[in-house]
């Protein structure tokens, strides 16, 4: 019992070292996309990489058109995370770090385009709509097969954020779709501008169940701004949680100063969500990590105040991965002493199917002979019982066994005795 006690143990040890010691030192630069410069993404990854800058880590930007070339360039391999918007499809072997922020998917024409709130009405409506490979491009096609457009209903054209904006205020489209944070930088012009509009889309509830991974929002009025009111009153909205995600091998460092630069970042409010709204350890299309949960829903752990966040990366990474094991191993180890006295017990167990076989026979034996052939078989197996080596604790039950060995014995003698007096020739 104490050798297999100690052989756990040696294992529980050597797993516990590799765990600590694989990759001990954080390493010193990540990659992760975001969207162009001057979108809401890329805004939020340069904050990512002055707070990861503070830990001596480079962050490096990789730029991107949007939510699907970030996915492609997860899947590539190319980064180690990127910024998702909700509804966009993200390969198998990443996990979500959290849910940071909502996206409103903003709909601004110019007044002189008199569009219907009900998107199932547009006709000869020349749109922009996003940047291939953008994750509005893939909402406005996920709006279109909610509503059953029928192909070349709306003129669709594929410009980035700041190029929408700009084309929008330039009178060079109808209307721009964007799927962003409030505070993404080529917003502020178009909601200043009095020649745009915010469209209120109708039946956004109705929308929302068709679309992927949307849900309706509510900006309140005022939330832009108080002089002018903007917007004027509250609208529903259709909105999507985007997601910070990195690929499941990401280093425990890497995982714990990415979660707390997120805290940083989304832990306050804004137009939409209220203080400490996000990030979230929400269970949404993607596995969350299991330290990020961890932080996200307890905070950083007291040991930062004496130790390095990188080892208390790995300490943290270490108990999470032991706590299944330890409810796996304690209720093992608790059988052990079960199994072992049932393994010493069936050593001498294992005689008795013989040694009652020899019983039910020689009751009926019908000549000396086949009496003395059954005494013979027991006598191997009472030498057998002698033989076995067992435990101090478990000698009683070989005692036990020839006990009962010695008293078919007799019964061989006495019913051989009867045969010999019924027969004495």
């Amino acid at each position: 019992m104490r050798t297999v006690l100690g052989i756990v143990t040696v294992v529980l040890a050597a797993a516990a070292l590799w765990g600590l010691s694989r990759d001990l030192l954080p390493p010193k630069e990540m990659r992760l996309a975001a969207g162009a410069p001057g979108s809401g993404y890329h805004a939020i990854a340069e904050r990512y990489r002055d707070i990861l800058a503070r830990d001596r880590i480079t962050l490096v930007i990789a730029e991107s058109s949007g939510s699907i070339e970030n996915a492609a360039l997860l899947a590539a391999g190319a980064v180690d995370a990127a910024l998702l918007q909700g509804g966009v499809d993200a390969p198998n072997d990443v996990e979500s770090l959290g849910a940071v922020f909502v996206e409103p998917m903003f709909f601004f024409t110019r007044p002189r385009a008199d569009l219907p709130g009900n998107p199932g009405l547009w006709r000869g409506v020349t749109i922009a709509t996003g940047a291939p490979g953008s994750g509005t491009a893939a909402a406005f096609d996920g709006l279109e097969h909610a509503l059953g457009l029928a192909p070349g209903a709306v003129t669709r054209i594929a410009l980035s954020g700041s190029e929408a904006a700009d084309a929008l205020l330039a009178d060079a489209v109808d209307m721009a779709v964007f799927v962003a944070p409030v505070d993404a930088p080529y917003l502020a012009p178009l909601f200043q501008d009095d020649a745009v509009r915010l469209l209120p889309l109708d039946h956004v509830t109705a929308l929302s169940r068709r679309m992927r991974q949307t849900q309706v929002i509510t900006v309140p009025a005022a939330a832009i701004s108080f002089d002018p009111v903007v917007p004027p009153v509250d609208v529903q909205m259709l909105g999507m949680v985007a997601h910070l995600v990195a690929r499941d091998d990401l280093h425990p460092s890497l995982v714990d100063r990415l979660v707390e630069a997120a805290r940083e970042v989304h832990s306050g409010a804004d137009a939409i969500t209220r203080a400490r709204d996000f990030p979230a350890a929400d269970d949404g299309p993607l596995p969350i990590d299991a330290y990020a949960r961890t932080l996200i829903e307890e905070g950083p752990s007291r040991l930062q105040d004496v130790l390095p966040y990188w080892v208390v990366a790995q300490i943290n990474r270490f108990a999470i991965l032991l706590l299944p094991l330890v409810f796996i191993v304690v209720p093992l180890l608790r059988t052990l002493p079960g199994v072992y006295g049932w393994q010493m017990r069936r050593r001498v167990f294992r005689h008795y199917p013989a040694i009652r076989a020899i019983d039910m026979q020689a009751r009926t034996a019908r000549s000396v002979e086949e009496l003395k052939d059954l005494e013979a078989q027991l006598e191997r197996i009472d030498v057998d019982v002698a033989r076995l080596t067992l435990p101090p604790p478990y000698r009683d039950r070989a005692y036990t066994a020839q006990l009962h060995i010695d008293l078919v014995r007799q019964r061989i003698e006495m019913r051989m005795d009867r045969l010999k007096a019924a027969d004495p020739v």
